[in-house]
């Protein structure tokens, strides 16, 4: 007796399903798409949860970076403020400077009072009231006029050292100071 192939099929158990009768063909393989999905699904999820995970691994490393960089920042911009500062104390206490700023004040005002003043005392011998008002209106011109010099100096001085700090920390230009006070 000879087996035909149905009845080979009806006497061979399936291996897909584990010797259950057979399936039509077209549920197996939609069984089949079924299971690959699943199991793509599930991969799917595993690599995005992972990418997530890195994601967030990466993200606390930056903000960990970004914290050092910051607080590196901060301790040279405060190093940098002290060496600033002690170097300005140094040259503004430097007997260098107060040479150079005791020559040109001899330089330029011992010849003008030294004009000024045998002028001042020829006419004080002739006319005591005229000069005795001159030398009250110059008193407050020369005070007023000082007092205007020290501050453009200081002002040009400050713009000097802003511009310094402003290179040295990258910080904006300071807004401009108010207008000084009349006196």
């Amino acid at each position: 007796m000879t087996i035909t192939d149905p009845e080979l099929a009806a006497a061979t158990p399936d291996p897909l399903t584990g010797g259950r009768s057979p399936r039509p063909s077209l549920l197996l393989w939609g069984d089949t798409l079924v299971g690959a999905a699943i199991a793509a699904e599930q991969a799917t999820t595993g690599v995005v949860a992972g990418l997530r995970r890195g994601a967030a691994r990466r993200a606390q490393r930056l903000s960990r970076l970004a914290d050092r960089g910051a607080l590196a920042r901060e301790d040279w911009r405060r190093r940098a403020e002290d060496v600033t500062r002690a170097a300005v104390t140094t040259v503004a206490t430097s007997p260098v400077v107060d040479r150079v700023v005791d020559h040109q004040l001899e330089r330029v005002l011992r010849p003008i009072v030294l004009a000024v003043l045998d002028d001042v005392l020829l006419l004080l011998e002739k006319e005591p009231e005229r000069i005795q008002t001159l030398i009250r209106g110059q008193r407050e011109t020369m005070v007023d006029e000082l007092v205007g010099r020290l501050r453009s100096g200081t002002e040009a001085g400050d713009t000097a050292v802003d511009r310094l700090t402003a290179r040295i920390f990258h910080r904006g230009p300071r807004p401009d100071p108010p207008p000084p006070l009349d006196l």
